[in-house]
């Protein structure tokens, strides 16, 4: 019942996301064929001052391989653009009302007053939002290979599941911040003004070269997705901490210190 009223709540935050997601897939694709040709013969990229990082986003996408310039294209706009910004934007919205829209509503006291334990509750209002957060990622990612095939541009199945999930558990690890400080606070709109400013931050500092290496979106960025998405990022290599980067092992390790800390917080709340 837990579940199907957050279901209730958040189902057309959902599909607004999704067919936002999709908005901003189709375009960028279909453009591809033509927009190549004009970044090639561009000297612009390579002309900027724009730093080392730049400067490989650039190379990237104006590859004399078009493969390597597509891949580079799509884990710039679908992955760096779409997927970290979007999927922040929507984990943020999603997990602000989880448990502080209870508290506006006044009906915080009746939901811990329901005979389970508030672990329960926590489960039942995370795992609709969870769903909500991945599965358009996964369809509209899904889609781009189809897309891409319309354009006679092949996306390998193997390294878009591997890049989407990865995708996904980032955004999963700002939802479920989210949902840790909506238990805190009490205001929808100072929970997502905490974790924005907190994404604010990290972005900023994610722009200042030298500090990039220690930021949090270091571990979503090209220089990760582009890799995996050119099929030199083997699965061991996201998972593998120790011998590997292991990147999206600590981004769901992430996600359950959170998901920890919000179960916590949950058993010390008051009404």
């Amino acid at each position: 019942m837990i579940a199907s009223k957050t279901w209730r709540e958040i189902r057309w935050i959902a599909l607004a996301y999704l067919l936002i997601l999709e908005l901003l897939c189709i375009p960028v694709l279909l453009w591809w064929p033509d927009l190549y040709p004009e970044l090639q013969r561009s000297t612009l990229l390579r002309n900027l001052n724009l730093g080392e990082f730049a400067r490989r986003i650039g190379q990237g996408i104006t590859s004399d391989d078009q493969d390597i310039a597509y891949s580079s294209w799509v884990a710039l706009m679908l992955f760096l653009r779409s997927g970290n910004l979007v999927g922040i934007a929507a984990a943020v919205l999603l997990g602000t009302g989880v448990f502080a829209r209870e508290r506006e509503n006044q009906t915080f006291e009746f939901l811990l007053s329901r005979p389970v334990s508030r672990g329960r509750i926590l489960w039942h209002k995370v795992w609709p939002a969870a769903l909500c957060v991945v599965v358009p990622l996964f369809l509209v990612n899904a889609s781009a290979m189809y897309w891409s095939h319309v354009i006679g541009e092949r996306l390998s199945p193997r390294e878009m599941f591997l890049a989407t999930t990865h995708a996904s558990a980032f955004a999963l690890a700002f939802l479920l911040l989210t949902t840790w400080v909506s238990v805190l606070l009490r205001v929808q709109a100072h929970v997502a003004a905490v974790v924005g400013a907190f994404a604010v931050l990290q972005l900023g500092l994610y722009l200042t070269q030298r500090i990039r290496p220690y930021t949090l979106f270091r571990l979503v960025d090209f220089d990760w997705y582009g890799p995996i998405l050119a099929g030199n990022t083997r699965a061991w290599q996201m998972f593998d901490p120790i011998h590997g980067p292991g990147y999206t092992t600590w981004l769901l390790a992430g996600c359950v210190l959170c998901y920890g800390l919000a179960w916590r917080a949950l058993n010390r709340a008051e009404p």
